[in-house]
């Protein structure tokens, strides 16, 4: 991770080592705490690590290499754009889909240590590729994989932002004839929490509620900071 970090003077600087190989992050005492509760606590509470330095061992290294990023340059470097170049449909969903789990990744980061503001910036992207993205790309963007829940479901809050996006697309996206069928009752029957989402969500779209993916909606019905 290259960055310039001259310009932010005197402000100490405080070692972050993430996994289990304890992959090196240098980054500004300031910089971190001001963001998150948890670091602030960790560096500046009663219970300070030692000599500046913590290890996230349960942590991915290339989420939080996204995260530091974030920190500096407030600005989320993953594209969910279709890489023009690339002319295998095959190919450019195997790409998206790697891209979307990394921003799934750097959410869960982000929600394990209390950044609201970043949670909502990776929201507005997702959202906004959701809303914006060709027929082709739609499908792999729209519906997130079984195992994508799980893991989202798993590593985030009750009722987080996210596990309300990936079930509104399960709610809007996908073909109703699905949740029929044997492989989508017996999944659905070994996962009750997304199961309880899922029947709300229908219970709304039934009643005549629209979809948050409507022209002219925005991001706001999943966002935890609106103003």
């Amino acid at each position: 991770l290259q960055l310039n970090l001259e310009r932010f003077g005197n402000n100490p600087i405080v070692v972050v080592k993430v996994g289990p190989k304890k992959i090196r992050f240098d980054v500004h005492k300031r910089q971190l705490c001001e963001l998150s509760p948890f670091f602030q606590a960790a560096f500046k509470g009663n219970f300070q690590e030692n000599a500046g330095t913590m290890h996230l061992v349960e942590d991915d290294f290339q989420a939080f290499e996204h995260f530091v990023r974030w920190v500096y340059e407030r600005r989320i470097d993953i594209s969910l754009d279709i890489p023009s170049e690339m002319s295998s449909k095959d190919d450019r969903d195997d790409l998206l889909m790697a891209r979307m789990r990394q921003m799934f990744d750097l959410y869960i980061l982000a929600d394990k240590y209390d950044v609201p503001i970043l949670k909502d910036a990776i929201m507005v992207s997702l959202f906004d590729a959701v809303k914006k993205g060709t027929d082709e790309a739609l499908h792999c963007l729209r519906i997130p994989t079984f195992g994508d829940i799980q893991h989202i479901y798993a590593n985030t809050a009750q009722r987080s932002t996210l596990q309300k996006f990936v079930t509104a697309c399960m709610t809007w996206f996908v073909d109703v004839k699905w949740y029929t069928k044997e492989s989508g009752s017996d999944w659905l029957r070994g996962n009750p929490e997304v199961a309880a989402d899922l029947a709300i969500g229908f219970a709304r779209r039934l009643r005549g509620r629209k979809s948050p993916f409507s022209p002219g909606r925005d991001a706001s019905a999943f966002l935890e900071t609106v103003n």
